[in-house]
């Protein structure tokens, strides 16, 4: 389990004291203690006093045990019922607490997105019919033709956000965090193409490389100060290193906040707490995701990305039996961006 969420486990019913079969019981339990008081009585004749203190004995020590019984009984019950309750709180807070914690995002003040001229984002995003090529691999390519050097690339893709980035480094400082490489000269090609578009130097503080934790990552940005924007670059070029040439070319510029009166807009994007499984888990850990994380009900598509088929059937299978056991109704489109 990637997210340390309490799992609530469903609260059994409290059986209840059925008072008419203890009814039954009661008068099965004096009718036979009377009626074997009377044989004791009717078999000592000679002896009736001592006969009818046995009867004492035997009719009080049989309904003392009934009386024991239900006395366990009735606590039994009532101890089962304050379990009930203390567990039903401590769920009901435990769910809260949790949900607030699975709920913390990250604001989007700006974005771009370069893709192949064969690609619309916009199709893709609209679930659009488009041409689709199995296993086709496009290529990113300026305006004359020629392929993005990495300077060039990181210059286009701060010039598409120039405007946003100038109106946040008033109040703002920035970091910068690679998705691609870890080579200290990517920072510095970084800090070139910011100042020549015009930022100030002095806001650029620091550079990192995503390592993969996504989960560990994302906690980190919560905990950043309040005027501290992140920038994420994502690139899949022949320039820049970690190149995979089997997949369509790209390149992305995400700015991202903590503070959604930093982004300078209320109705932003945002980036929820993102949560990585593996195969073998992903039943269980979108049971986890549904309850701590509501907002995915709200999704209308869900895409694939770098995925084999057979892992695509087989999380679209977890979805659709999701479907089917629970009520929440949750209508959505999927689409394999593998394809496009």
């Amino acid at each position: 389990m990637s997210w340390p969420v309490r799992i609530i486990l469903p609260v059994n019913d409290t059986l209840r004291i059925k008072w008419r079969r203890w009814f039954f019981a009661f008068l099965a339990v004096f009718i036979m203690a009377a009626m074997v008081g009377g044989v004791i009585v009717f078999t000592s004749p000679t002896d009736i006093r001592r006969a009818l203190v046995v009867f004492c004995i035997v009719f009080f020590t049989v309904m003392s045990v009934y009386l024991i019984c239900l006395a366990v009984r009735v606590y039994y019950y009532g101890v089962c019922l304050s379990v009930s309750d203390t567990y039903k709180q401590e769920s009901i807070l435990a769910k809260k607490e949790w949900t607030k914690w699975a709920s913390r995002r990250l604001f989007v003040s700006a974005y771009h997105l370069f893709i192949p001229s064969e690609i619309s984002a916009s199709d893709i995003a609209l679930a659009e019919s488009v041409a689709i090529y199995n296993e086709q691999q496009l290529r990113l390519r300026g305006h004359d033709g020629q392929t993005y050097s990495e300077e060039q690339l990181l210059y286009e893709l701060l010039a598409s956000v120039r405007v946003k980035l100038k109106e946040l480094a008033k109040t703002c400082i920035f970091d910068v965090i690679f998705t691609y490489g870890n080579s200290h000269a990517t920072f510095s090609i970084f800090k070139e193409c910011w100042v020549a578009i015009g930022l100030p130097e002095n806001k650029m503080k620091n550079c990192s490389y995503l390592n993969g934790n996504f989960e560990q990552e994302f906690d980190r940005l919560l905990s950043e100060a309040e005027n501290k924007v992140v920038i994420f670059i994502s690139a899949n070029v022949e320039s820049v290193a970690g190149y995979s040439p089997e997949l369509t070319e790209f390149a992305s510029i995400v700015l991202m906040n903590s503070q959604v009166d930093r982004v300078g807009c209320v109705n932003s994007g945002v980036v929820l707490r993102t949560m990585a499984s593996g195969k073998e888990y992903i039943d269980q850990e979108l049971i986890l995701m549904k309850t701590y994380q509501p907002e995915m009900l709200q999704t209308s598509k869900i895409f694939f990305s770098n995925m084999h088929m057979d892992e695509i059937l087989n999380v679209s299978g977890v979805l659709r039996e999701s479907e089917l056991t629970d009520d929440s109704k949750w209508v959505y489109e999927t689409q394999n961006l593998n394809l496009v």
